[in-house]
């Protein structure tokens, strides 16, 4: 049986398959390394902004994107 979609799970799956390490990724964003540390691990929800520069970087598709976070 196939697991659920996540958003923790999508963003560390397209940053690996970007072959982005979290301090490159962190970098990228302006944000610290804890901050992807906690949005791959699920503990918190990126906000808008970031949730959006995330998709760009990570070239993710947006809508699809929040409606995992569910905003």
């Amino acid at each position: 049986m196939a697991r659920p979609k996540s958003l923790s799970r999508q963003l560390r799956a397209a940053r690996s398959d970007r072959q982005l390490s979290v301090a490159e990724l962190a970098d990228q964003l302006g944000v610290s390394t804890a901050s992807i540390y906690f949005w791959e691990s699920g503990r918190v929800r990126p906000r808008d902004a970031n949730l959006i520069a995330l998709c760009k970087v990570l070239k993710l598709p947006i809508r699809a994107t929040r409606e995992l976070a569910g905003t």
